[in-house]
């Protein structure tokens, strides 16, 4: 089953961000980044682009990877790009100051493994942003992710948050978007991408993390 970002119609409908909060969202976690000019920065999951054309316009030496051939034809468009594998990246150990992550860890199966990927590229004390969806629990426990969509890979924030630790990577700020989400499946839903969007949401939030590599010597 197709996810739903591979819609013909969802980059009509969501833009070539193709994550809820859009631009304003990307503008946001990097406004909390605060990386330097000049500083090098992985778009991991760049997806058409959107972002990498903004961290290039700040100055940034950024580079993207996703594993789509066709949305890398619009990514290189906006600035360097390699295609790749989140699990396996082509670059070496601590090569980028910083990375991006927007709406691509929930699609992950294999999180920790990803997660290691990201954490190995990074230098000690750099910055990895996050926007994604996530699971919220209720007294029953944790409710999985659905088959073929999205949420596949989503996980309670308690679960994200020591999946960050486990492979050194300190989460030291989150903020909720929940309005990103509820506004992003409302368009889905008129255009016809999307139904139920009511059970979906009950499930499901969308946060911003910022987390930092530690230090090897601690």
């Amino acid at each position: 089953m197709p996810l739903p970002f591979e819609h013909p119609e969802w980059s009509a409908v969501m833009g070539e961000t193709m994550h809820p909060g859009g631009e304003a969202l990307s503008r946001r976690l990097l406004s909390f980044c605060a990386f330097a000019p000049k500083k090098r920065v992985l778009d991991a999951g760049c997806g058409a682009g959107a972002t990498l054309e903004l961290l290039v316009k700040e100055g940034l030496e950024a580079v993207g990877v996703d594993h789509s051939k066709e949305r890398l034809i619009l990514a290189q468009q906006k600035g360097p790009t390699i295609k790749g594998d989140l699990a396996k990246l082509p670059f070496e150990n601590e090569s980028f100051d910083g990375a991006i992550c927007e709406c691509v860890l929930s699609q992950q199966e294999n999180l920790l493994t990803v997660l290691a990927e990201l954490s190995r590229v990074l230098k000690d004390g750099g910055i990895l942003g996050i926007t994604d969806l996530y699971l919220l629990t209720d007294s029953c426990g944790r409710t999985p992710g659905e088959k073929g969509s999205c949420a596949n890979g989503a996980r309670p924030r308690e679960e994200m948050v020591d999946a960050f630790r486990l492979q050194g990577l300190e989460s030291f700020f989150f903020e909720d978007h929940p309005g990103a989400l509820r506004e992003c499946a409302a368009r889905l839903v008129w255009y016809g991408i999307m139904t139920a969007p009511k059970k979906t949401c009950r499930r499901l939030g969308y946060g911003l993390w910022l987390c930092r590599k530690a230090s090897a010597t601690k």
